[in-house]
């Protein structure tokens, strides 16, 4: 820490108001730091100190009591006092050897006087100096920031920023991205500092020798900011010193994917052809080797984002690229983006081992959601092998986004692989037989609401989805028990009785479904 801003016990000392005191015990801690000064006249100080005080007593509680004595420079010393200062002569004669003793074992300064002295006038020059070196401390930030906005204007500014920070400070700076391999800068060996970076993913907390600051932006923890002091403690100066660095590092960071946004946006029309299977595996791979030469693809997918009632236009697309990358990358994937009509499609290459792609997949979902403000939709097609069958991945997207906005179930997963029954629907309308299913096992159904406009479909729906449960059914549809009696009388009658045994009602289910599937499809 610059000692410009910092107060310490051998800086008070050389006040005139010290020019008789003696330096009795704890000589060792004279550089302790001192935030504020107080004066205690107690036994028992529990939460009356912060830490880092300097304290002045007459002690007129301690007076003849040597075991309240040493339990009371034991509370100091545990509660973190930088020193203490003592007047002897009117109330104690003497510091028991004792104390002596524990103060030279904690290096806690001792310093006496032999003689009555003004308090008020000590505490008003001490609260002087700590005035002073506050504004010279606001004046070192100051010129602090200033640095680092020159820094932002340079390139390489990322390393530049680390290596100020490094020698500002003069202790060991760690930046650990989300994704990547870490900074180190340090004059400690480089094999202790790389055994802490693991203790760091335990969730080591921040103390006196270490801080740990996120780099935040978009809602996003991009990375994480470690200063470790090799010998002194860290305190408020460095502290603030680090969260100024954390925001210009979050600035450059934020601007970095501004540009790969925009460098990605020259190359959408290549993106829509990697979905429309265009490319070769060769080509492929050759654009990938290009963006990133670490990237080692196993296995695509594409994900397909709907805001609701939104139209792609009215977004926000470079912030919402910069969301999505910032999470998905996270999780373990690169990420190409570009805009459908109607949705945002991302063709996600998996850097991880394989088997546990969708979790990491619904992972990201989680916190998309949680991070946007506004009610969306998110489908995921089937995993690829081969990076061109990434168009087969886009079609099974969007047959799963089709089939979620039907609302045909409000609990449907996001995953194609996981809709089960609900895949069959595209492949029956393939085969030209959809709308004759429809209308052998729900035809008179439909018929009967067009005419009537009446809701038999949707208490069907809703009686199967309940299993029969007519209690529950007649609370889901939010009518009384009489009018869910006549309903299904007219539902026995329009589908026969047995409208409810096994194999009937699969069929009746699919029917719904699909029907349910096939009306939106034809909307949009």
């Amino acid at each position: 820490m610059n000692p410009a801003v910092r107060l310490t016990v051998q800086e008070i000392l050389q006040n005139k108001n010290f020019q008789n005191a003696k330096v009795l015990a704890g000589k060792n801690g004279l550089h302790h730091t001192v935030k504020w000064i107080h004066i205690m006249e107690v036994t028992v100080i529990e939460e009356l100190l912060n830490g880092s005080e300097f304290i002045l007593s007459t002690g007129v509680a301690m007076s003849e009591n040597e075991e309240l004595f040493l339990s009371f420079f034991k509370q100091l010393i545990e509660f973190g006092a930088a020193g203490i200062c003592l007047e002897l002569g009117t109330y104690i004669q003497a510091v028991p050897k004792d104390v002596i003793d524990l103060a030279n074992r904690h290096d806690f300064p001792i310093i006496v006087f032999n003689r009555k002295v003004r308090f008020v006038d000590i505490t008003q020059d001490i609260n002087t100096l700590l005035i002073n070196k506050h504004y010279q401390m606001i004046s070192e930030l100051e010129e602090y920031s200033n640095r680092l906005n020159q820094l932002l204007l340079t390139s390489n500014s990322q390393q530049k920023i680390l290596m100020f920070l490094h020698e500002h400070l003069n202790m060991s700076v760690l930046f650990i991205p989300k994704q990547g391999e870490p900074i180190i800068l340090s004059k400690q060996t480089r094999k202790i500092i790389e055994q802490i970076v693991p203790r760091l993913k335990d969730d080591m907390k921040s103390d006196e020798m270490m801080v740990r600051q996120p780099i935040q932006a978009i809602n996003q923890q991009l990375a994480e900011l470690v200063i470790i002091s090799d010998s002194a403690p860290i305190f408020d100066y460095e502290k603030l010193i680090v969260d100024r660095t954390a925001t210009a590092l979050a600035q450059n960071t934020l601007r970095e994917l501004y540009f790969e946004v925009r460098r990605e946006a020259s190359e959408s029309g290549w993106v829509q052809g990697w979905l429309d299977g265009i490319h070769s595996e060769d080509k492929l791979n050759r654009y990938l080797k290009a963006s990133n030469p670490d990237m080692i693809p196993n296995g695509s997918v594409v994900l397909l984002l709907k805001v609701n009632q939104a139209d792609v236009s009215n977004l926000d697309i470079p912030y919402l690229n910069i969301l999505l990358r910032s999470i998905l990358q996270s999780k373990g994937f690169s990420v190409f983006f570009t805009t459908g009509k109607r949705h945002l499609i991302l063709i996600l290459v998996n850097n991880r081992k394989k088997m546990d792609w969708k979790l990491r997949v619904q992972a990201g979902i989680d916190e998309i959601k949680k991070a946007m403000e506004m009610e969306v939709k998110i489908a995921v097609g089937r995993m690829a092998n081969q990076l061109t069958e990434v168009k087969k991945s886009y079609q099974s997207a969007e047959e799963t986004l089709i089939i979620l906005d039907s609302k045909t179930n409000e609990f449907l997963p996001s995953f194609y692989e996981d809709l089960y029954i609900y895949r069959l629907i595209p492949i029956v309308k393939d085969q030209g037989v959809l709308e004759d299913f429809i209308e052998d096992y729900i035809g008179p159904l439909i018929k009967y609401d067009q005419e009537y406009n009446g809701k038999l479909l949707e208490t069907l729906k809703v009686f199967l989805m309940c299993n029969g449960a007519k209690k529950e059914t007649a609370s889901s549809l939010f009518i009384v028990r009489q009018t869910l009696y006549q309903r299904l009388q007219k539902l026995s009658e329009l589908l026969g009785d047995d409208f409810m045994s096994s194999y009937k009602r699969q069929a009746i289910e699919f029917a719904i479904t699909a029907y349910l599937y096939q009306t939106y499809s034809k909307s949009q």
